[in-house]
């Protein structure tokens, strides 16, 4: 029961600290915040952080797989309570509103030193949200919204590199992404799935 108890509390000060640890690389940038400010911020010794993080990459990686973990969460929730596949695309603008709040934090710049973190960042765009796009393209063929001669795994692909070119790269304003992402979607839709997009625009 003591182990059990010690080992919710430990689990507990990690949550804190990652959590604090998110503030303080979105205000700060990941590169200039050190050990002893996220310690400061949370409100425990340095010791205590050491043993939650035995190093600040290991911190960095457990920040980004939270990001990852609200981030296919989001997509998630969006896919659950969409009618079709128009409505789920024009619900996922939601993670980019997510998204774009982390921009600072979350991207290959600010990563670059740690690989692991930047391994786990693209293999969620490039795998994780790439397969959620296929298949919302392909039901979108299948019930005749979306054009029949669409090319889904590279239309999928062209999704990913644009969103990512906005959002980690060349965002100046952040209508810039939801202006790229209409584009998208009335590039690709028929009549039928143009007629939905128009009722989901009201």
């Amino acid at each position: 029961m003591e182990a059990t108890t010690k080992a919710i509390g430990m689990e507990d000060k990690r949550k804190r600290l990652i959590d604090q640890a998110i503030e303080l690389f979105i205000r700060y940038g990941i590169i200039s915040v050190t050990m002893d400010e996220v310690a400061k911020a949370a409100g425990m010794s340095k010791k205590t952080v050491y043993q939650c993080f035995a190093n600040k990459g290991i911190l960095v990686e457990a920040v980004v797989d939270q990001l990852i973990g609200q981030s296919k969460s989001i997509i998630s929730s969006n896919t659950g309570i969409s009618d079709n596949p128009v409505q789920e695309l024009v619900l996922q603008q939601g993670l980019f509103k997510h998204l774009i709040a982390l921009r600072y934090l979350f991207n290959d710049l600010m990563l670059k030193r740690y690989p692991r973190a930047l391994k786990a960042l693209h293999e969620f765009k490039s795998d994780y949200l790439k397969m959620v796009i296929e298949s919302n393209l392909s039901d979108g063929v299948t019930k005749g919204l979306y054009r029949r001669s669409l090319d889904v795994p590279g239309t999928a692909a062209i999704y990913v590199s644009v969103t990512d070119f906005y959002l980690f790269n060349n965002l100046k304003n952040q209508g810039e992404i939801f202006e790229a992402l209409q584009l998208f979607i009335n590039g690709i839709i028929t009549n039928d799935g143009r007629h939905l997009l128009e009722d989901y625009d009201r």
